[in-house]
């Protein structure tokens, strides 16, 4: 059974604010409402209803007041410590929070295929920060089943890659779609079969195949054509990145598939890229963000030059296509 004390005391009021604490602080740290009403760029009455307010709220007289000095009550003492936490801890959350809308607004993350890092980005990034002094781009570069796990994991704010089936934690938006088409050393035999530089996916049989691993955008594509050759479906050699499938099939290694974006500004590299019909094969990529989270004004801004950029590529090409 409550004690009759206990019966008597009145429900606690939760209604003060960081303002009602900044002033009892004040005013406890200068033992002056003039000096704490300067400080706190208040009027007089106006620090001295806070501070009522704040002593109505805590059930209790928090300051002594003499003509000469404000000193603190027991019941002032033992808020003391506990107000000076809280708006410590919360100046403290402030500052961090400040700091991370600052990083997110000046620092883009980005995570990308290699047909993106390598043949748009380097088109638009000297532009795009030049008009933006202060500003610093992060890139990480990996297969679209890499940029989706950095996405999903907060790592990056955006990415570029394929899709691969839903994804609960994931918007995708159309980005662009291109052809996949036959890479290949300049020298190579089937250049004599090409027709108006088109081959058959049947032509490519009995000849060495570097296939790209199922956690690419390719991968999957191949995976889901029907009567492939079987050096296509079974390749001897598979890979997970561009860099080395160009190196393989520099040295000769064999030929190889790959998507049209990958062969635009070609360098001088001894590589051609030849179409291939019977059937044609899309690739889709797309902008990749987590579900729920708005993008920065700057993200959304260096999405928007990536798109206007696919735009100018695709006009007119037959094999890329951001419709």
């Amino acid at each position: 059974m409550a004690t009759p004390s206990a019966q008597a005391l009145p429900a606690p009021s939760y209604s003060a604010t960081i303002r009602h604490l900044r002033a009892f602080l004040s005013v406890a740290k200068h033992r002056s409402f003039t000096r704490a009403a300067t400080e706190l760029r208040l009027s007089q009455p106006s620090l001295t209803m806070t501070i009522q307010q704040l002593e109505d709220i805590v059930g209790g007289v928090l300051f002594d007041r003499t003509t000469r000095n404000v000193i603190l009550t027991q019941e002032g003492t033992d808020l003391f410590p506990v107000a000076e936490r809280v708006v410590d801890d919360f100046d403290l959350a402030i500052r961090n929070i400040r700091l991370t809308a600052w990083s997110r607004n000046s620092c883009v993350r980005v995570a990308v295929v290699s047909s993106i890092a390598t043949k748009i980005l380097p088109r638009i990034l000297d532009g795009f920060l030049a008009s933006r002094p202060g500003v610093r781009v992060q890139l990480r570069e990996g297969n679209s089943n890499d940029v989706r796990r950095l996405v999903r994991r907060n790592e990056v704010d955006v990415g570029f890659a394929s899709m691969d089936g839903d994804d609960a934690e994931l918007v995708f938006k159309p980005l662009f779609r291109d052809q996949l088409g036959l890479f290949l050393r300049n020298d190579h035999a089937l250049h004599a079969v090409a027709k108006d530089g088109v081959l058959r996916w049947a032509d490519l049989a009995n000849h060495n195949f570097v296939g790209l691993t199922p956690d690419t955008a390719t991968g999957p594509i191949l995976s889901q054509m029907e009567h492939l050759p079987e050096s296509l479906r079974v390749p001897k050699l598979e890979v997970s990145t561009y860099p080395t499938l160009w190196a393989l099939i520099e040295n000769g290694l064999g030929i190889t598939t790959a998507p049209a974006l990958a062969a635009e500004f070609l360098p001088d590299n001894g590589i051609a890229f030849l179409g291939l019909t019977e059937p044609v094969a899309w690739r889709s990529v797309y902008i990749v963000s987590r579900l729920g989270r708005a993008p920065s004004p700057i993200v959304t801004a260096l999405v928007a030059a990536i798109e206007q950029d696919l735009a100018t590529i695709a006009k007119g090409h037959s094999r890329i296509t951001t419709s």
